[in-house]
């Protein structure tokens, strides 16, 4: 259950990451940017959903991006600290090790596998069981849940926030066009 229910959690950043990707000055890049960890198979629905020239695609190259470049050292760092607090059990670490991505994976189980070389077959294991069944089951939750639920916070937190930055808002010149159309 843990490993099938591991996806939902990760809507939880949607919360923190979307209106700080508001603040850094992103439009809708930020709706591609932010509905998940972003990796291959999230990359792809992004380009399939909202086509491969559009901003919320740019948004998820970009993490996609830098997610392999930064995340890979954070992972492995990550991992690192958390270990030594000794709260979690090893085996917890190995499956929350597979995010979704091979690259952060592998960073944290080769961290995990120098703190419990006795153990590393396992974690391995438990990683790449977490990889494959989050990379399933996310693409089903970014579908359903993520993307409609990062489009809705996008509608309702765009506008206050192009106005604290003192600028225009997407959002509303697409309502006044909208509403002139008609």
């Amino acid at each position: 259950p843990a490993l099938i229910l591991q996806e939902i959690g990760n809507l939880g950043t949607i919360f923190l990451a979307l209106p700080f990707a508001l603040l850094l000055g992103l439009k809708r890049e930020a709706i591609g940017a932010t509905h998940s960890i972003n990796r291959e198979s999230n990359l792809a629905l992004i380009t399939d959903m909202f086509g491969p020239d559009s901003p919320e695609t740019r948004g998820s190259l970009s993490i996609y991006v830098v997610g392999g470049m930064v995340g890979t050292i954070y992972f492995g760092f990550m991992t690192t600290m958390v270990a030594a607090l000794h709260i979690f059990h090893p085996y917890a670490l190995g499956m929350a090790s597979g995010v979704g991505a091979g690259i952060l994976m592998a960073s944290a189980t080769a961290s995990l596998a120098l703190i419990y070389p006795d153990m590393a077959a396992e974690l391995s294991a438990l990683a790449s069981t977490s990889e494959t069944i989050s990379g399933i089951t996310g693409i089903y939750v970014a579908i359903f849940v993520g993307i409609p639920l990062t489009k809705k916070l996008y509608q309702l937190l765009e506008p206050p926030i192009a106005r604290l930055r003192r600028e225009p808002s997407e959002v509303l010149e697409s309502r006044k066009k909208t509403e002139e159309e008609r």
